[in-house]
């Protein structure tokens, strides 16, 4: 299904009956990161995945996409969907989207969940890294995204889920330069939810990556473990929806039903 938002196509799935939960993927990914989970959460819950703007079957509104911004367009798939007390769960990106979306309306939230993410804004060095792929995107995309992309996981992954990683590697070459240079400019530029995430009030939860070479689980944990209300370190890497799908699953089961 598709609504209209500020001239944009915004893509999304609707599917099972319950509490809603809203699932948000993370960067050169979409709504299909989520199709191994969907027969188990659609038995208990009403499943929403949103394709964020560029991504997927969605639109770019410009070239810049604040996290804001990506907020707003999940907003009104939300509102023309009549929904509150919403469950959210974002994937890296996903998460970050998710923030700004419960900063912006935390009435119709109840949870939050961030998997392979972090409240944190990125640092001087990753803002760095982020603006030299911006200018790379524009004459070398496929080395950047392949190249990006790959480094996301170490040998022993790369080995054991060589269909799964060339699935989604084939996804996120799909991910037109517009949305990879929108995205990738609002994460540089997104604000610091650390304060936000120690005092909300609604049910926060971290699912992160033992191996994880992006989002650090260890120091994310001495940092917020006392103040998330559920909190997960699973032996995975920052994919862990492919390289560990069943710890993955079972562990989102665990934060929707705390």
């Amino acid at each position: 299904m598709t609504i209209n938002h500020k001239g944009a196509s915004i893509f999304y799935t609707d599917q099972g009956t319950g509490t809603p939960v809203i699932l948000l993927h993370g960067f050169l990914e979409n709504h299909q990161m989520w199709d191994q989970f969907l027969s188990v959460l659609c038995n208990q819950y009403r499943v929403i995945c949103i394709d964020l703007l560029g991504h997927g079957f969605s639109e770019s509104v410009g070239y810049v996409h604040s996290m804001e911004e990506m907020a707003g367009a999940v907003a009104a798939v939300t509102n023309q969907l009549g929904l509150k007390d919403i469950a959210l769960i974002g994937h890296s990106m996903g998460g970050y989207v998710g923030l700004a979306f419960a900063k912006a309306y935390p009435e119709f939230v109840s949870k939050l969940c961030l998997l392979n993410s972090t409240p944190e804004a990125d640092d001087d060095t990753r803002k760095k890294l982020r603006s030299r792929a911006n200018v790379m995107a524009k004459k070398q995309y496929e080395q950047l995204v392949r190249m990006s992309f790959i480094n996301l996981f170490d040998k022993k992954a790369t080995s054991a889920n060589k269909v799964e990683i060339n699935d989604a590697l084939e996804q996120a070459l799909n991910t037109p330069v517009q949305g990879y240079i929108a995205a990738n400019s609002g994460m540089k530029d997104r604000q610091d939810s650390s304060e936000f995430w120690k005092t909300t009030s609604i049910t926060t939860g971290m699912i992160l990556g033992k191996s994880d070479m992006l989002i650090d689980a260890h120091l994310q944990e001495q940092r917020y473990k006392r103040s998330t209300n559920f909190f997960s370190i699973i032996e995975s890497g920052h994919m862990s929806h492919i390289t560990n799908t069943t710890a993955t699953l079972d562990t989102m089961l665990h934060f929707l039903s705390s």
